[in-house]
């Protein structure tokens, strides 16, 4: 993962700007605006744009927009790029990717993302996640 910051600082500033924007609107409950502002920080990030820093938490927030709108479908393909971008021992990506299968009905690939966050932070991993989220995997996961 290349930090965008060391090879073009303006370019990477304009887009924590945008992001920083985008969860502001996200507050302030205009999505559209929130989402739009995100879809133009990703798409200022030089091809391919999923080997920058800033891809996790441009797609993160996409996909927990989309999820919080009931759209699992689109939310679910821009967490696969979160995973894929995340930092070695991060696991808010491979939860936000699991209640989405969760909440798409697709259980077994829920616990297997659910037991990957487990293994790298225990519990502590699901501080500030819905406790259902836990509580199925605690009642599922097979030891």
């Amino acid at each position: 993962m290349e930090d965008l910051s060391d090879s073009n600082s303006e370019l990477s500033q304009k887009i924590v700007d945008l992001t920083e924007s985008g969860n502001k609107f996200e507050i302030e409950n205009d999505s559209h605006k929130a989402l739009e502002n995100y879809h133009q920080a990703w798409a200022l990030l030089p091809a391919p744009p999923e080997r920058w820093d800033l891809a996790n938490w441009i797609s993160s927030c996409i996909s927990n927009l989309l999820f919080d709108s009931g759209n699992y479908a689109e939310a679910k393909k821009w967490a696969i790029i979160a995973i894929k971008t995340k930092p070695p021992r991060e696991t808010s990506s491979l939860i936000d990717f699991a209640k989405i299968c969760y909440e798409l009905g697709e259980k077994e690939l829920a616990i297997e993302h659910f037991d990957k966050a487990f293994k790298l932070g225990k519990k502590r991993a699901f501080e500030g996640f819905d406790n259902k989220y836990l509580n199925f995997y605690l009642d599922n996961i097979k030891v």
